[in-house]
């Protein structure tokens, strides 16, 4: 109810299995973990794709970013919205609806008549997969133990970052072989299994015996504004320029309508997000320290992949190969750092995480883009390896000792930064690339200004990277396990 400060009152129920029906953890995990990786190659399979696209709907390069923009934008839009739905109808029902219309909608993109209709689907297809993405971790902090929290967790985000990253390689190898709508089309088999599985496997909700919370509908729409007008305003800068008033009104409407959402959340009995979840420094220091390391990881994926086809004069194939090597790098560290996660804190592996982030994007923006490939994927495997250091205890921090009735919010809010973060970083990376006066991505251009552009785009990434290291620090106490707490 609107005008009281009293924290937001919890509901008994939550959630989960019927009584009698425990979740199967390794099911519930199985299912999530493809469902999730089906959701994440396709976000990021297209970047390859996007020479393709780019000369196909004959889209200039201010209007092809939006193959990728709109997918990030209606996705992190989303997010917070069905994390809080999830919460109150239940993840089952949610995640099937969900991965229903995404297939759905995988069809309809390969039929799509010009580039504004593709647009169109890529946004609705954002909004699906925000069902799929906001319950994952929730459905898995449901299933396992506290004690084994950590470690199933470390195998979901173990698929997400691989999904993640080898998404160009499966993208460039679709392309190559079948054109940019096979991208689209292998969504479907796969979608078909994990709706079957997820019809099978993920436990529906128990019968609620406490108060019905209320949707926040005015939250859900303020908060999607928020974030739709300031990623528009960062986008728009890399077509129209810093002179474009409209840049500068995006961006501080945006900021406006999210001060607005605060205030609102705070008079709010039962709020989109529950402003406890931030007001814990360690869990504020591991959203903040999500936020950063999105950041550089989704510029480093879609720069790579550009950086080969456009510099290097590689293949779409070639170009998506060179970043499996990152992929391998995360298969093989997370589920290490997840197993560390019993005598190293969240402050120590996520500081070692970042340091090597940073360390493998600086040697890559210092290695000239036509070097001998093992040189380039040498820099990868570094990278890969902060990154599945990273991930796991940082996801950990913030879902440990969060109630089960606010697991999806949680969840939530990190996805939502996380893509928040995905998609600013796409907007920078690609807004410095394009200001080096570049025609378009479906040319080559080896020119120093080009190049240089590549260069200066990746130490970016290199920096962000450096303040997800900063936050992993700041969230304070000690390096080493003690009395069982994992920090």
């Amino acid at each position: 109810m609107e005008g009281t400060t009293t924290p937001p009152v919890r509901p008994a129920a939550a959630p989960r299995a019927p009584a009698g029906t425990a979740p199967r953890p390794y099911a519930v995990l199985a299912v999530t973990s493809l469902a999730l990786a089906l959701v994440l190659i396709n976000g990021t399979s297209i970047n390859v794709a996007l020479p393709d696209l780019s000369r196909d709907f004959a889209a200039p390069a201010g209007l092809a970013d939006w193959f990728l923009l709109a997918f990030l934008l209606a996705n992190t839009a989303s997010i917070l919205v069905f994390g809080r739905i999830s919460d109150l109808v239940g993840r089952r029902r949610i995640y099937l609806v969900g991965m229903t219309a995404f297939m759905v909608l995988s069809l309809a993109a390969t039929v799509a008549p010009d580039a504004g209709t593709f647009i169109a689907v890529r946004a609705l297809q954002g909004v699906s997969a925000a069902t799929i993405v906001a319950n994952s971790s929730a459905l898995v902090a449901d299933a396992f133990p506290e004690h084994r929290l950590a470690y199933g967790l470390s195998l979901n985000l173990t698929a997400a970052s691989v999904a993640n990253t080898v998404g160009p390689t499966i993208g460039g190898l679709l392309v190559s072989v079948a054109g940019w709508e096979a991208v689209f089309l292998v969504n479907v088999p796969f979608g078909l299994a994990a709706l079957l599985l997820g019809l099978r496997v993920l436990p529906g909700p128990r019968a609620a015996t406490g108060r019905r919370e209320r949707f926040d509908a005015r939250g859900a729409l303020l908060s999607a504004a928020a974030l739709a007008t300031l990623l528009y305003g960062v986008n728009r800068l890399s077509t129209a320029g810093p002179a474009d008033p409209v840049v500068w009104a995006m961006l501080g409407l945006g900021v406006v309508l999210w001060a607005v959402f605060g205030l609102l959340e705070r008079r709010l009995q039962d709020p989109l997000v529950d402003l406890a979840l931030v007001r814990d420094k360690a869990r504020a220091c591991a959203y903040g320290a999500a936020f950063f390391q999105s950041f550089g990881r989704a510029g480093v994926t879609v720069l790579v992949v550009l950086q080969q086809q456009i510099v290097a004069g590689r293949s779409a194939a070639e170009a998506g190969l060179t970043g499996m090597v990152m992929a391998l790098a995360m298969v093989v560290v997370t589920p290490v750092s997840g197993r560390l996660t019993r005598v190293l804190t969240a402050r120590t592996l996520t500081a070692l995480g970042g340091g090597l982030s940073v360390a493998g994007t600086v040697g890559l923006a210092l290695t000239p883009p036509t070097a001998a490939l093992p040189a380039t994927m040498a820099w990868l495997v570094l990278v890969g390896a902060g990154i599945g250091t990273f991930v796991t205890p940082n996801t950990t921090a913030i879902m440990r000792g969060v109630a089960p009735e606010r697991r999806a919010v949680a969840n939530s809010v990190r996805s939502m930064l996380y893509n928040s973060a995905a998609a600013l970083g796409t907007s920078v990376v690609l807004l410095l690339v394009s200001a080096s006066g570049i025609a378009g991505y479906d040319v080559q251009d080896s020119g120093p200004r080009v190049s240089a552009a590549f260069t200066v785009a990746l130490l970016v990434c290199a920096g962000a990277d450096a303040l997800a290291l900063a936050f992993g620090i700041a969230r304070g106490g000690p390096w080493r396990v003690r009395d069982g707490a994992a920090g």
